[in-house]
């Protein structure tokens, strides 16, 4: 071995594909970019323990903020944010943020993934149905 680190990884090319992807549908609709990154690195990462999951798990979320902000910035430019809104209900969200974060140490990851697939499946019915 040469001691050069393989840039073009294929693992690489799919998170960075999957990455703007991510931030595409994030910026698009406001939501979906965490759930591209954790089908990605769920699938890059196949044999992760459940613990391990918790760790891309908490990754996703770091990822998901700063989309998050560059897409609010610019809807914030457009003018298409509506303040008066945003204030009834960012309150709570930073709270259920923050408990969220906390209780993913607390639950098995089993519970966490049905969480999640339930929300997922949830919100797909809803957006196909109107």
């Amino acid at each position: 071995m040469n001691g050069r680190v393989n840039i073009l990884s294929k693992d690489k090319l799919i998170l960075s594909s999957a990455s703007v992807m991510a931030g595409i549908v994030n910026g698009f609709i406001g939501t979906g970019g965490g759930i591209i990154l954790y089908f990605t690195l769920k699938l890059l990462n196949k044999n992760k323990t459940a613990d391990e999951m918790k760790y891309i798990m908490a990754m996703i979320v770091a990822s998901v903020i700063p989309m998050s902000i560059i897409s609010a910035l610019i809807y914030m430019l457009k003018g298409t944010l509506v303040y008066g809104k945003l204030a009834v209900y960012l309150p709570a969200a930073l709270i259920g943020g923050i408990t969220g974060a906390f209780l993913l140490d607390k639950l098995k990851f089993k519970i966490i993934k049905k969480i999640f697939a339930v929300l997922i499946i949830y919100a797909g019915v809803r957006m196909i149905l109107g």
